[in-house]
């Protein structure tokens, strides 16, 4: 089974939420994870797993949340070297409706601008995620963890 990295940024709480759930699932599914704050991850050692999920909330007009804007450039200079990698972006639309799952944008291009290997569709939940835990978060692991299984 695979080691799972899930690196994520939180302000209110509910990126947390979702990363902890993410995460228990995939530990009921065979997988060790390792879910860690981005302010207090060490920047060197986020390629150390077999998979990465970056999770970020968007705030504002399209900013990522903001130890996790702090991140990012921490870990600018990494070649991912086609690492399975996964994204998870929350949002509300109440902030600005162009622009509140804005993360899922930035983190994707993070992934495919340093030679991350996508393994589906990002996680993105509008609004308070307690909703969406049993139902989308789980059907969300449930295809992360047949693409790990598939490597």
């Amino acid at each position: 089974m695979a080691h799972i990295r899930i690196v994520y940024g939180t302000t209110g709480g509910n990126t947390q939420i979702v990363c902890q759930k993410v995460a228990a699932d995939l530990e009921e599914r065979g997988h060790t994870v390792l879910v860690e704050r981005c302010e207090l991850t060490d920047p060197q050692k986020i390629t150390d797993c077999d998979c990465l999920i970056l999770a970020s909330p968007t705030y504002g007009h399209g900013l990522l949340e903001m130890h996790f804007a702090k991140f990012l450039p921490q870990i600018e200079h990494m070649n991912l070297k086609k690492l399975p990698c996964a994204v998870i972006a929350l949002g509300d639309p109440k902030y600005d409706l162009d622009y509140f799952l804005e993360s899922e944008k930035k983190l994707t291009h993070y992934f495919q601008s340093h030679n991350g290997k996508i393994l589906l569709d990002p996680l993105k939940i509008a609004k308070s995620p307690l909703p969406y835990l049993e139902k989308k978060v789980v059907k969300w692991v449930e295809k992360l963890d047949q693409k790990l299984t598939a490597l």
